[in-house]
């Protein structure tokens, strides 16, 4: 189990909940371990309190393995169900805010005139696996789209065939198309001097689309 370093907070409580719940144990998280009572009436009233404290602590213990030796010092007095809440409010804002954050770089993050689109592809990849490391998962589907439209004007007929052959990629199946397309638009510009009198939709148009292997 990956440990708890903060930023993966929501996956380490969610791991937590399933490993506890196949164990039968989840129920000691829930709800803090009672106070015993002040005079011992039933016995039997004590013994279960005890192995209850008890069961609780090795729980405890386990869970406490899980999280970085940096953080694991101010859990180490608590209970299961006061640590899975003392972990909820020390991580799950800062993590949410981390995660508003990135979002917001991924949807300003737009291809610049003049820069690799390989180098963007791999910027929009480690945008999308920061946000897996803090518990969103982006489907494939999804990172194509954001990375489709992030891309500027000159790869419209790239997008305009990509969506008419139903194309399935990820990420990383993406790269060397966009990076032959950029090839063919490279070589199409260096002819420059025929088309140039011709707007840059028409100049666009002139790449032969059955170039475009795709397959």
């Amino acid at each position: 189990m990956e440990r708890l370093t903060g930023l993966n907070c929501k996956e380490c409580l969610r791991n937590w909940r399933l490993a506890l719940g196949i164990a039968g144990k989840l129920h000691l998280t829930e709800y803090p371990i009672p106070v015993p009572p002040k005079q011992v009436i039933i016995k039997r009233l004590y013994d279960k309190h005890d192995l209850l404290v008890d069961e609780s602590e090795k729980i405890r213990d386990l869970m406490l393995l899980t999280i970085d030796p940096e953080f694991r010092k101010d859990f180490e007095s608590l209970g299961p169900y006061e640590l899975m809440q003392s972990v909820e409010e020390k991580f799950q804002k800062p993590v949410e805010e981390e995660r508003a954050r990135i979002f917001k770089r991924l949807a300003e993050c737009k291809l610049k005139e003049g820069s690799s689109i390989d180098s963007h592809v791999l910027q929009i990849e480690e945008y999308i696996g920061e946000l897996h490391k803090l518990g969103y998962s982006m489907s494939q589907e999804s990172s194509v789209n954001t990375l489709l439209a992030s891309l500027t004007g000159k790869y419209d007929l790239f997008i305009q065939t990509y969506r008419k052959e139903d194309q399935k990629k990820n990420l990383m199946e993406m790269r060397p198309l966009l990076t032959l397309y950029e090839s063919l638009l490279d070589r199409h510009s260096s002819n420059g001097s025929a088309t140039s009198g011709l707007s840059p939709v028409k100049r666009r148009s002139k790449i032969d689309p059955d170039r475009l292997d795709m397959s």
